[in-house]
This record gives C-alpha cells, structure tokens and sequence, in this order.
C-alpha cells in the first residue's frame, strides 16, 4: 500500500462518522480558539489602563516658594486626571485605604499634608526628601501593582523635573545677580585704583615737603642761640645810646647855634635828632622783648625740629601705605575683571533654557531596528508557536500514529511513518493557515513577511507533528503524555514573554535545546520584519528536529512490524 492511499485511508476513517467529523472540527479549532483568545484578550492591555480603577489622595497643604503659593501635590493630582492613565477616583485618605483593602480600588496614590513643604526644603538648610504614598494589595493583581509602581515613579520623575527646573532658575538667577554685583564691584575698585595712584602722588608730595620742614626746623633750631645773644648785645647797645643821648643833644644843639645855620634849619635837625631818639627807645624795649623771646626760643625750637622728624616720618610711612593700596586696588581690579568674564552674561530666556535643561539632562532616543504592533503582537510569535504544538497534540487524540494493519500486511515501515506523519502534518498546517487569518485579518496584527511566516508556521506544524509522532511510536500512550510534559517545559523555556537569559541555568541550556525556543525567534524575524537572513538559523534547527524524529518514529515503526499478528488485520472500530 502507498503512502497517498494511506493518508486518505485515515481521512476516511476520521470523517466515517458525524461523531468523528464533529471531534475533527472541535480539535482543529483548539488552536485557533487558544491562540486567537489569548492574543485578543492581551492585544493592547496598555492601551486599557485607563480602565483600571485608581485612588487619587491629595492632602497637600502647599507651601510658599519667592513669597508665591504653590501646591505641587494639587498640580500633580490635575494631571493624573487630565491624563486619564488610570480610572482614577479623588477621596480621602480612609475611604483610599478602604477601597484598596476590599477590591474597590487596585491601588491608591497619596500626596501627603506635607508634600510640597518637604519639596520646598531642599532650597533652605533643612532640606527634606518629600515622599508619594503608594497603597496595593497584590490579592487585586500583581501586575497592577507593578504598573502602579511605573506609574507613580512617572509621577516622580515628572515632579522631581519641574522642581528641579525652578531651583535651577532660581541657581541662574543669582548667578546672574552676583555677576551683576561683580560688575559694581570692578567699576569701584577700577575707581578706587585710580584714586589711590592719586592719593600716593600726593602722599609722595607730602612726604618731600615734611622732609624740607624737618631740615628746616633743624636749621631754625641751630640758629636760636646766635640770634638770641645777638639781640641781648644789640638791647644793651641801645639802653646805653638812650643814656647819653642827652648829652648828645645838647652839644649838638650848642654846635649848630655856633654855626651860624639859620634856626629853622637848626629846629629840623634837632627834631630829626628826637625822632631818632624815641625809635632808639622803642627798639630797645622791643629788642629786650626779642631778647627774652630768643632765651625761650631753643626748647621750642628742638621740640619744633623732633616734631617735624616725626611728620616727615609719617608722611614717609603714609606715602608707602598709599603706594601698597593703588598696588592692591590695582589686583583687586583685575581679580573683579577675570571674575566677571567667567561668569557669563545671560538672559532670562537663556537661564530658562538652561534650568530646563540642567532639571531633565538627558533623553532617550530610540532607534528600533523593528517594533511590534502592540503588546499583544509581542506576544503572538510565542502564542502561536505553542498553539501549533497544542493543535498537533489534541490532533494525535484523535489520529492514529501508525496504521496497524498496514504495518502488518505490507511491512513497509517507512511508508507506514510517512503516512501517519503526513495525516497530522496536513491538518497541522491547516489549523496554521486558520490561526494566520485569525491574527492578520481578525486582530489586524502587522506581518512584515506574510508569505514567509505562513511557510514558517507550516514547517513548525509539521515539525511538531514528527516530534509527536516520535513520542506515540516509541511509547505508546505513554508517548502522549510526555508529549504533554514536553509542551509544559518549552512553554516555561522558549522565552516567549521575559527575555530567555533571564531563566534559571538548566532551563536556559533546555531553552538552547527544544524547538518551540527556534520557532518563536523564527516568526519575530518574519512578522516584525529586520535582517531576514537571521530565519536560516530557526529553520534549519526545526529542519534537525523534523528529520531526526521521522528517524525516530521509522525505527519504533521497524520494530512494530517485526511482531505484528494476523489479529492486528482486523479493521478499527471506525474504519482503520
């Protein structure tokens, strides 16, 4: 008997019956019912957050920032809102806890009295770290909380930004105030420079003249005594001349009268004579007078000389100081000059900028070699695979490994595997051709390969049918059943959701090993579309898989043949 015979020998069997024909149909649909199920309810979670009911609490008090009100946690509680990420409902705080604890609500986020006042802190010198209140209970879902997490660590960064923005604003503009001050103060000390080059010309004036006065008042001291005795001599001189000076008179008078000159001109020089005589007096008071001055004169004059030696010291001392200061306000201003061209001149739009930037540094720019649609497209390839193999394992429940009485009557083990093989394999194929339209035309996922990846979820089908028929040669009813264990295992290793490096160590050796693994990478390459040279590798692996367990089942099948009987002839109790 050949092979074409045989697989149609079955086909009538499965279909001999309206009982068979519905089993047919119920295990051809379990695929697509699992696949196409699974991928629907999970095509685009995300994109139903808003849907997740939320507790919003907003207890903050505010605070006041530069002398303006601000409430962080009532700003940040809009937003929430206005974004509609979650189905957020605002209470108090009991009604939040309540609500979380019964199931109402999957989680709740809390924006403490304090909030903003703790926000606030970190510009004053007792800063203290505000905190965002988190309550879950995992007993409502345990990925809620984790995307509760996500979400309030958004709700941080978001806030930790816009704070970070304003205190940058706040750094710039003082900075941009001390450059201003800076400024000022280089205009002044510039002046000051100035003033004090003055300033030390003069002190240098001064000191020269208290120098002169010094030598001077030398000079002058020195000088006292001779004047002094000089005075004395010429005071005694004239208390002598203004004794005599009758005497004089009178044989004067006697020896114009003897002259002859006439009494007129006589009168006049007599009279000259008397003026002569009373200046002589008042010169001699006066030149006592000097006389006793000059005899006091030298002690004042030493104390006149040390005097000006200490001026002219001082005026020495004052021009040298004057001197260090123009050298000082000369630093001093050129220390201000390179300070002020350190620190740059900026506007108010540039500190803007500037504070946006220094508040968020850094951003991600994503380069995606390929993207999946959406979170449910991410998950098909690992979906679809394993429906593949749960569609060839209800099939194998329906559909006989070997034909028994062909293996007996004709032993030809190899035309007996191959029919048996190609009976599941066809109607794999079908139930992938059923699942592609499913996901393609039902759930409108993107494939950026078509052709290829309905060929690929072909080639897995028919792998997987070799596998199982391999597993129901050699062990029979066994054999189905560790077809069973064999799913659970690929299932836990082919890395269909967390990355397979992530698995324990065995597991991932397991996950190297098994097909489903290949299968799942195979159509990611095809359905997201990238370097389509990296399929070879998936498909020359099932290709092994596929070879070596038609191997498998050709040698249960030999050592079948070997001990049929003449009973195994009969005809099955629906045709085979």
């Amino acid at each position: 008997m050949k092979i074409i015979p045989l697989v149609r020998s079955e086909f009538a069997r499965l279909t001999a019956s309206r009982l068979g024909i519905a089993s047919l149909i119920a295990i051809m649909i379990v695929p697509i019912v699992y696949g196409g199920l699974y991928l629907w309810g999970n095509k685009d979670p995300y994109g139903n957050l808003k849907n997740v009911p939320a507790a919003l609490v907003v207890a903050d008090a505010g605070t006041t920032v530069g002398g303006k009100p601000v409430n962080y946690g009532k700003d940040a509680g809009a937003q929430l809102l206005e974004d509609h990420a979650f189905d957020w409902k605002r209470v108090s705080a009991s009604a939040a806890a309540a609500g979380v604890r019964k199931g109402t609500y999957d989680f709740a986020v809390t924006f403490p009295t304090a909030f903003s006042r703790d926000l606030a802190s970190a510009g004053g010198p007792s800063p203290t770290k505000a905190t965002i209140g988190l309550r879950t209970d995992d007993t409502n879902s345990y990925l809620s909380t984790t995307i509760a997490k996500q979400a309030t660590e958004s709700v941080r960064v978001a806030i930790a930004e816009k704070v970070g923005k304003a205190g940058s604003r706040e750094l710039l503009d003082a900075v941009s105030s001390v450059r201003s001050g800076l400024v000022s103060a280089q205009d002044g000390a510039s002046q000051l420079a100035s003033g004090a080059a003055s300033a030390a010309s003069g002190a240098a004036t001064v000191s020269s003249g208290a120098a002169k006065v010094a030598d001077g008042a030398a000079s002058l001291a020195a000088g006292v005594p001779a004047a002094a005795s000089g005075s004395a001599q010429l005071s005694a001189g004239l208390s002598t001349l203004s004794a005599g000076f009758p005497q004089y008179r009178s044989a004067l008078a006697q020896a114009l009268a003897a002259s002859g000159l006439p009494a007129a001109n006589q009168q006049q020089l007599l009279a000259g004579l008397d003026q002569l005589a009373a200046g002589a007096s008042l010169s001699k008071t006066k030149s006592a007078e000097l006389a006793s001055a000059l005899a006091a004169l030298p002690a004042n004059a030493d104390q006149l000389s040390s005097g000006a030696s200490h001026v002219a010291a001082g005026a020495s001392s004052l021009s040298s100081g004057v001197a260090a200061l123009n050298t000082g306000a000369s630093q001093l201003s050129g220390s201000l000059t390179s300070g002020v061209a350190k620190v740059p001149a900026t506007t108010a739009a540039e500190r803007a900028a500037k504070a946006a930037q220094l508040a968020n540094p850094a951003t991600v720019t994503q380069h995606a070699v390929t993207t999946a649609q959406d979170y449910g497209a991410g998950l098909a390839p690992f979906f679809i695979s394993l429906s593949a193999w749960i569609g060839l394992y209800a099939l194998f429940l329906l559909v006989r490994p070997l034909s028994r009485r062909a293996l007996t009557a004709v032993r030809r083990p190899i035309r007996t595997t191959i029919a048996g093989w190609l009976t599941p394999a066809v109607l794999g194929v079908v139930q992938m051709v059923a699942l592609f339209a499913v996901v393609t035309l039902a759930l409108h996922l993107q494939v950026a390969d078509g052709a290829g990846m309905l060929a690929f979820m072909a080639l897995t089908a028919i792998t997987f049918a070799a596998m199982i028929l391999a597993l129901n040669v050699l062990f029979g009813s066994v054999g189905q059943f560790l077809a069973l264990i064999l799913m659970i295992v690929q299932l836990v290793t082919a890395g269909g959701t967390f990355p397979w490096q992530t698995l324990p160590g065995p597991l991932a050796v397991i996950h190297q090993a098994l097909p489903m693994a290949h299968a799942v990478d195979g159509i990611r390459a095809l359905m997201y579309g990238g370097d389509t040279s990296t399929i070879w590798g998936p498909v020359t692996f099932l290709l092994y898989w596929l070879v070596g367990s038609l191997l498998v089942a050709l040698l249960g099948a030999t050592r079948q043949a070997r001990f049929r009987t003449l009973v195994q002839l009969r005809p099955g109790a629906i045709g085979g």
